[in-house]
């Protein structure tokens, strides 16, 4: 671990540590928050590039397995106790995510021994592609989710038509470290409310709601730890306007914090922020110290923070490799062969969106076939094709569309990368179109709701209509 540094010199803190020469408030009390977020349904280890750590591409990354593994060696070698939190976004965007709608993570995580979590705003859309406006629906899968979970759920600025909290989820719960009293606050992002599958639920801005519960909090425990689901951005904007807080686990950003933030809350109290970046590729460990008593209150007088990667240094726990392959195996399944494979991650990128531009021409029965690189998850990078394959790149209920393009329009959009999608890819050459011409194109959801004005849906399955092409011989490479 890295040394623990002495934070906040100008603070109030700071000035007492001079005044009383470093002496100490009363008791001491430690504790080791173990903190993850964003997992996204990634529930085997995978390949993944750390943007932040350079271009390479690391595999046998992240996974519960491994990360069972960590963190029970971070609790065998603990001097003093330790929790497991996550911060939200267990679920969707992952290859298992439409299969089993975050049920499998929810299993992951009571075997681990999760103590809490915070709901991020894709605990929200456990429907998507034709279900996505079965709001009652989408909040029927939750409500199982939390049920299932042998951990609260904690989320204070979210309520039903009726104004109460979401059921079976709690807006703070508090935990006792020795004589010190925590509670954990629970705060996600309000940019949820724009989801069709909230309809009904109303979502209060986090720093409002902030201010109306650490008050409530503070009157059950000596210290309050925020546990949010709302970006780095918003947790600072969190601390600047409220005072009682004495740290920030957060989510949502998918932010590798390798130094916490520190800072100054609206008293000028430094808080420190904390994120552990996504997908289980790292887990956070937070140290933090408090000291005081009941009658002169507690403090939070260190913090350390170190983000440990989940890799192959960590062997797969056995009983976790078994829940996930029960989950995992019965989608591997080969679909059917291709020939050719990029040799590093960029081609291989590139390649797969060429690829899935030709199935979607193929299956569609139109000239051009268009996929965008940002708008993939994984890549192919195996000979055999795997139905877990597919759904790891494509892990949404999309469908395929189609339209029409002017050639023009086609060469305009394909000659740099489009925001919120990348670079694109057609089956068509860029030499060979015809700027006069006006083709018919087909392109998933996604792509032709932002690119193809007046297209119509084919009602076929994305991720149905790559298995096809694979399995047919992926004819047009």
């Amino acid at each position: 671990m890295k040394r623990n540094a002495w934070r906040g010199a100008a603070t109030a803190l700071g000035l007492a540590l001079a005044l009383f020469g470093g002496a100490a408030w009363g008791e001491t009390q430690s504790l080791t928050i173990l903190h993850d977020n964003d997992i996204h349904g990634h529930l085997r280890e995978f390949c993944y590039v750390e943007a932040a750590k350079g271009p390479d591409e690391h595999c046998q990354v992240g996974g519960a397995a491994r990360r069972a593994t960590l963190i029970k060696a971070l609790k065998a070698k603990a001097t003093g106790p330790v929790l497991l939190v996550d911060s939200g976004d267990t679920t969707t965007r992952g290859p298992l995510a439409t299969e089993y709608e975050g049920v499998d993570e929810v299993e992951a995580m009571n075997a681990i021994g999760y103590d809490l979590a915070a709901i991020g705003n894709n605990e929200f859309k456990l429907k998507d592609g034709a279900d996505v406006r079965d709001a009652a629906g989408a909040q029927a899968d939750l409500q199982r989710l939390i049920h299932l979970a042998r951990f609260p759920w904690i989320c204070a600025n979210v309520t039903d038509a009726e104004g109460a909290l979401i059921p079976g989820v709690k807006p703070f719960v508090v935990r006792r470290f020795g004589k010190l009293r925590i509670a954990f606050l629970g705060l996600t992002t309000q940019r949820s409310q724009y989801y069709p599958q909230t309809k009904g639920l109303t979502f209060t801005d986090p720093v409002a709601a902030a201010k109306v519960w650490i008050p409530r909090a503070r009157a059950e425990a000596d210290v309050v730890i925020a546990v949010t689901h709302i970006g780095v951005i918003d947790d600072v904007r969190l601390v600047k306007n409220t005072s009682g807080l004495a740290a920030v686990v957060g989510g949502d950003s998918h932010t590798y914090l390798y130094k916490p933030i520190a800072q100054p809350d609206a008293d000028g109290h430094i808080v420190p922020i904390v994120q552990d970046g996504e997908f289980g590729v790292r887990l956070g460990v937070f140290n933090l110290t408090f000291e005081g008593d009941a009658a002169s209150g507690w403090r939070l007088t260190k913090y350390a923070d170190e983000l440990l990667p989940v890799d192959a240094s960590s062997k797969p726990d056995p009983a976790l490799a078994a829940l996930t392959e029960r989950y995992a195996h019965p989608m591997d399944v080969v679909v059917g062969q291709l020939k050719t494979l990029g040799a590093t991650p960029p081609e291989r990128l590139s390649l797969t969106a060429q690829d899935l531009a030709v199935a979607w021409k193929s299956e569609a029965g139109v000239e051009v076939g268009i996929e965008g690189e940002g708008d993939l998850f994984e890549v192919f990078r195996t000979h055999d094709v795997t139905l877990y394959q597919v759904h790891a790149i494509l892990p949404f209920h999309d469908t395929l569309w189609r339209g029409q393009l002017t050639g023009a329009r086609l060469a305009a959009v394909l000659s740099k990368p489009f925001p919120g999608i990348g670079q694109l890819h057609a089956s068509l050459a860029a030499a060979d179109i015809d700027p006069a011409k006006t083709y018919t194109v087909a392109a998933n959801t996604f792509i032709a709701q932002a690119l193809v004005p007046g297209s119509t849906d084919t009602g076929k399955d994305d991720r149905k209509a790559a298995e096809d092409w694979v399995k047919a011989g992926a004819d047009g490479r």
